[in-house]
């Protein structure tokens, strides 16, 4: 009887054996399962990714053509530079001489200046000081008067040279003399 007892209890220990073996290799079998499954949804999500980058980039090259023909209709069809009348530019440039100089006249109005000089003569020092009044010195009614009153040649050449100096973005009719731009 020991015997079939033994033989009972191996078979029963044999059985538990393969029922944890079962129940580990189903576990297994899951998590497998999971795993493939998680590859798969990844794989989803990196090709979904994927493809909506190709579109964005699509999409976005597709923007840059139409910009870039945008670009170039502005380009074609910028306008000459604007023209301002000679006269316009003449008295333009007369009223702003006329403000600078009404600005320093005012600066200089009521103001005293001390000139100092020293010099040597052989062993003796001569020392020179003079507080020079720039009122009485200076006719700053006339500058205020006259200051604008400048001849159209010489402003016309003033302003030749402002317009090749610093590369005006407009044209003053009769003074700036370079070609216009032709749309073709």
């Amino acid at each position: 009887m020991n015997s079939v007892q033994e033989s009972k209890n191996e078979l029963e220990a044999s059985i538990r054996y393969a029922e944890k073996a079962i129940s580990v290799a189903k576990q297994t079998i899951e998590s497998m399962e999971f795993r493939q499954e998680m590859a798969k949804q990844n794989y989803a999500e990196q090709t979904g990714r994927e493809a909506a980058l190709e579109r964005e980039i699509a999409n976005l090259k597709e923007c840059l053509k139409i910009e870039t023909a945008a670009l170039d209709r502005l380009r074609e069809d910028t306008p000459t530079m604007p023209v301002i009348p000679k006269d316009v530019a003449i008295a333009i440039f007369r009223e702003g001489v006329q403000s600078g100089v009404v600005d320093a006249v005012s600066e200089l109005e009521g103001q005293t200046i001390r000139v100092c000089e020293n010099e040597y003569c052989g062993d003796f020092e001569v020392t020179f000081a003079r507080d020079v009044h720039l009122d009485d010195e200076l006719d700053l009614e006339w500058m205020r008067d006259n200051v604008g009153q400048y001849s159209e040649e010489f402003v016309v050449g003033a302003l030749k040279g402002l317009c090749a100096l610093k590369e005006f973005e407009c044209r003053i009719h009769g003074v700036d003399d370079q070609e216009e731009k032709k749309n073709d």
